[in-house]
């Protein structure tokens, strides 16, 4: 059986609600959310947030469901919601300098903006995306390699069924090279910055198509980790992601990285780090059952972690051993965190983005 991330299980059933809702016999016709910008409304302000990313000192962005896209000035005290071209569900956002932002999601959606968040524009989906890579495997040849034929039968599959596959994670090592990496085993490659896009189905030890839930960097590591306890690592000079093998064979929903460590983050609590490029791993007493969806490392070296429950779990430099934040009054679960100041952390969860003071590290 295959999964998808908690993310993209959420948005599925937030975007069925809608649609059933709409559904009476009054109800508008049915504009596809590739053809509608998203609502601009007070509402956004409190409505989901799947996934935030800092831009610079002052300024963070946070992206959730039907194209909802929010820009804070002040460090997540205030917020405004910035105009988005499509109203599909977006997933995942990074941005790798401080005008340079990416933010993918459904319907293969890869949303563009050059100036920190202010402005999107759409440069990819699903709807061209199967036949661009049909176009690419036909012109490399793909009879006497089978990892190429594999990606040419599956791009095929996806030129049939349109934009159903999501992407789930976008990153950028700098404004010109970067991934966004999606379901089963979906992702893409730019070296110039998102002028032109390269399918890299046959560049993953992933014979068997699992998705691909994060991708994130560990110093000079480009990490992915994925369904059933697929774990890839950047090999730059062969062009291409080899697995590492981890000692858990669980889907994976997240990372949380640090210059020295990869922290993989996944079902039922689990959380296992390396501090030595995905050669062995140890595993972290998280004292939670819930799917950890995301981490960050803070400056002081200390790691919190953002689970489906709700919880916001705190470890020590090494996550050793962790400690239960207070809950948040109806925070409900945790989709993402983020750290922009000593103490603070912001949070996305089902009603928009919250702040929460925590405890100065112990000296």
């Amino acid at each position: 059986m295959r999964h998808v991330s908690a993310l993209a299980t959420i948005a599925a059933c937030l975007c069925a609600s809608v649609v059933a809702g709409a559904a009476g016999p009054s109800a508008p016709a049915f504009v596809d959310p590739l053809d509608a910008p998203a609502r601009m409304s007070p509402r956004a302000l409190r409505a989901p947030v799947f996934a935030l990313a800092v831009v610079d000192a002052e300024h963070v962005v946070a992206v959730g469901p039907r194209g909802h896209i929010l820009r804070s000035a002040d460090r997540g005290k205030t917020w405004e919601q910035r105009p988005a071209p499509v109203s599909t569900d977006l997933l995942a956002v990074q941005f790798p300098s401080p005008t340079q932002g990416w933010a993918v999601g459904h319907d293969g959606v890869v949303l563009h903006s050059t100036d920190g968040g202010l402005s999107w524009r759409r440069v990819l989906d699903g709807r061209s995306l199967g036949t661009m890579m049909v176009s690419y495997y036909e012109k490399k040849g793909a009879a006497a390699d089978p990892a190429l034929a594999r990606a040419r039968d599956d791009a095929k599959r996806m030129a049939e069924d349109g934009p159903t596959r999501p992407f789930l994670a976008v990153h950028f090592r700098d404004e010109r090279e970067g991934w966004a990496v999606g379901q089963f085993n979906l992702i893409l490659h730019t070296a110039d910055g998102g002028a032109t896009w390269e399918p890299w189905l046959d560049r993953t030890d992933n014979p068997d198509g699992y998705s691909l839930h994060a991708i994130r960097q560990a110093g000079d590591q480009v990490v992915i980790v994925g369904e059933l306890g697929l774990v890839m690592r950047l090999d730059a000079a062969a062009g291409r992601f080899v697995r590492i093998q981890t000692p858990y064979p669980g889907t994976w929903f997240g990372m949380a990285a640090s210059k020295d460590a990869i922290v993989a983050l996944g079902l039922r609590g689990t959380a296992w780090r390396s501090a030595d490029a995905g050669a062995s791993w140890k595993p972290l007493a998280t004292g939670t059952h819930a799917a950890v969806n995301g981490g960050v490392v803070l400056p002081d070296g200390r790691l919190v972690l953002a689970t489906q429950a709700g919880e916001l779990l705190v470890g020590t430099a090494l996550g050793d051993s962790f400690v239960r934040m207070a809950p948040m009054p109806g925070l409900g679960a945790a989709f993402d965190v983020v750290s922009m100041e000593a103490d603070w952390l912001l949070v996305a969860g089902p009603s928009g983005v919250q702040r929460l003071a925590m405890a100065p590290a112990a000296r």
